[in-house]
């Protein structure tokens, strides 16, 4: 497999190069997420007995962070509607038989959906609640022991993982993308914000009904990375890598990739990461919370 992968901006070609660590082999993704401007960016953090701020940001030595479960949710929202979204074009790409559509459906990772969940999954937009084994459920899971491989069944037919859970993991198997802490570039990002209810009878501020927050100011630049494992030791012993669809035993668990004919393992790489992972990173446009106050636009970029 080439060490680098090409991609086309602007007109000017960009290398990707890949990295060693250990025997893991990983392309890295430098991101830059820019507060918009007239925007500002706020998640939250427990509130501070040192301050006696309710409305804290989330910080990791006094420098305000965006944590990488904060982005990871972000970036799975994206690859959710991308999927949904693009169903005819990957449908293509991937060659997946018109009657075997429904495996690019993402799952809704969670034991309980809400009623509002239950309605997409009605509407065909999300997986339905699947059998592992004897037991129902709703998001993506794997179970292995020492006896059996279960995985995914929707009216006896073996569905797999869904192509979210595929990139971001799920319970049972760890997912292809590993994420860093997002950290300021420059100091002097965050100011104090306060909030007042106002008394209804009298029109002036409520008693005991002041708040003191933070916010990370408009313009302020965080960066980060996103780690694609390529290959591993395991899978690389089975000749799978990023791209290819995976196997537990002789039962291949990722049935999206299954029709997928395209061999060069390169191009197999740089299809998932130009058609896929990269426009799901810049597609984000929210994060954390306050959005109601105009909170959390963010400009996303891949700086390669």
């Amino acid at each position: 497999m080439s060490e680098k992968i090409s991609r086309e901006i602007n007109g000017q070609t960009k290398e990707i190069a890949f990295k060693e660590e250990g025997k893991i082999k990983i392309l890295e993704l430098p991101v830059k997420i820019e507060v918009a401007e007239g925007s500002f960016l706020h998640i939250g953090a427990a509130p501070s007995p040192l301050t006696e701020k309710k409305g804290a940001i989330f910080k990791v030595d006094r420098i305000p962070v965006i944590p990488a479960t904060s982005f990871k949710g972000a970036l799975r929202h994206q690859l959710e509607l991308l999927f949904i979204e693009k169903a005819d074009e990957f449908t293509k790409i991937f060659n997946i038989p018109d009657d075997k559509k429904d495996l690019l459906n993402p799952c809704i990772p969670s034991p309980d959906p809400s009623k509002a969940e239950e309605e997409l999954i009605n509407l065909g937009k999300y997986r339905k609640k699947a059998k592992l084994g004897k037991k129902e459920i709703s998001g993506c899971q794997i179970s292995v022991d020492d006896k059996n491989i279960l995985i995914p069944e929707i009216n006896d037919q073996k569905i797999g993982i869904c192509p979210v859970c595929y990139f971001m993991g799920t319970t049972g198997l760890m997912g292809f993308l590993r994420f860093s802490n997002f950290y300021p570039e420059s100091e002097g990002s965050v100011i104090d914000q306060t909030n007042i209810r106002i008394d209804r009878k009298i029109g002036t501020a409520a008693a005991r009904a002041k708040v003191d927050g933070e916010q990370v100011k408009p313009g302020t630049v965080f960066s980060g990375s996103i780690s694609i494992v390529i290959f591993e030791p395991i899978l690389e012993m089975q000749g799978i890598q990023f791209g290819d669809a995976r196997k537990l035993g002789n039962k291949v668990i990722d049935k999206w990739l299954e029709y997928w004919d395209e061999k060069d393992k390169t191009k197999r790489t740089k299809t998932l990461i130009e058609k896929v992972m990269i426009p799901a990173i810049e597609n984000i446009k929210l994060l954390g919370g306050q959005k109601s106050r105009g909170g959390g636009k963010v400009n996303v970029k891949i700086e390669v």
